[in-house]
């Protein structure tokens, strides 16, 4: 087994999730493509990868095994529902939304 297999299955298994339920939040047809990353038979590609991040609430780093620090440091629950909205973004609506919160920033 992979680390990123080790790891999703352990943050799976901490959660009591199934791997149906993990398939399901990903929004992929088969749980049994999850459950290949789990395995280490196959891998995610980059943008699942920051999905699984999203929805265990750690960093891409901490899966792939590049750091030990489980948790994304700082981050509440509404700094990750707003990072899972602004992934599906265009880049430049993205530098729009970026600007937006400077702009909200410099105001304090």
């Amino acid at each position: 087994m992979s680390i990123l297999g080790e790891r999703l299955k352990k943050l799976r298994e901490d959660r009591g999730w199934s791997q149906v339920y993990v398939a399901q939040q990903l929004r992929i047809k088969r749980s049994s493509t999850y459950a290949n990353w789990e395995y280490g038979i196959r891998n995610p590609d980059i943008e699942i990868l920051v999905k699984l991040a999203s929805i265990f609430r750690v960093t891409t780093d901490y899966l792939t095994g590049a750091s030990d620090t489980v948790k994304i440091p700082d981050a509440d629950e509404l700094d990750l529902k707003i990072i899972k909205e602004v992934q599906g973004l265009s880049k430049d609506d993205k530098e729009y939304v970026f600007g937006f919160i400077r702009k909200i920033k410099s105001k304090k």
